[in-house]
């Protein structure tokens, strides 16, 4: 038998959603009506959130908004947060020996990866942002990484279930020259990819390892190709990877 659950919670979880799908606010009536609760539930409900932070009513007519104590309980909630604390000052001073974007990429589930932080140089021409982008792994210098520490069972089972998209003609999607690429990968511990991802976009990434050899994220570098050609990124390799054991030293 299951536990019985806490109605009234699941109606303050409920109302919370539809805040937050109208960041600009919304009335009581409008929070009933979405939530098809009574007015005077959502009355009761939003001043309850309200002693405790979780949300805000605009003293300009804006209506009902995320409070701000939702903010705090996130950060506490983020599992990456010291990791991202500690590679920020790394992070910047990879950026700015390189003249280009910097990143930061925690594994997520095996396998899996998402970029945490991203400092920008001041150049005109840059990458977007990809804090929270979702990115393919086989095209992507991080993602390489991470399908490196897969053991030769759990690659190929990812290999036979993987959507190897071709983003573009430079994209290597043949099983064969993935396998060959990550031995590479494995081999020498950093990735690069030129123009896979994206046609002008080169990157490369330096796996950043616990003290117990775990690989706990990847610090690189993205910028357009015309300015990270071999060399250059050939030159960038120490750096980044100093970069990383600057991380890996300061890990707890």
């Amino acid at each position: 038998m299951s536990t019985p659950r806490t109605k009234s919670l699941g109606r303050a979880v409920e109302l919370l959603h539809a805040v937050a799908a109208r960041p600009e606010g919304s009335s009581a009536s409008e929070l009933a009506r979405a939530t098809s609760l009574p007015r005077s539930t959502v009355t009761r409900t939003l001043r309850t959130l309200a002693d405790a932070g979780l949300v805000e009513e605009g003293s300009d007519g804006a209506g009902w908004t995320l409070g701000y104590e939702l903010v705090r309980l996130g950060r506490a909630a983020d599992p990456h947060r010291r990791l991202v604390d500690i590679s920020l000052g790394p992070l910047e001073r990879l950026r700015d020996a390189a003249g280009e974007s910097a990143l930061l990429a925690v594994p997520r589930g095996r396998p899996g990866m998402e970029i945490v932080l991203q400092v920008d140089s001041s150049r005109h021409v840059g990458v977007a942002s990809w804090v929270g982008v979702d990115v393919p792994l086989h095209a992507s210098a991080g993602g390489r990484l991470v399908l490196a520490e897969l053991d030769d069972e759990e690659l190929d089972a990812w290999l036979a279930s993987a959507d190897l998209e071709l983003l573009t003609d430079a994209t290597r999607v043949e099983p064969d020259e993935l396998r060959t690429e990550l031995a590479r990968v494995r081999r020498q511990g950093w990735s690069e990819v030129v123009d896979e991802l994206e046609t002008g976009l080169a990157s490369l990434a330096v796996a950043i390892r616990g003290v117990n050899g775990t690989l706990v994220g990847m610090v690189g570098v993205s910028g357009p190709t015309f300015r990270l050609g071999r060399a250059r990124r050939r030159e960038l390799v120490p750096v980044a990877q100093s970069a990383a054991t600057e991380i890996e030293r300061a890990l707890p």
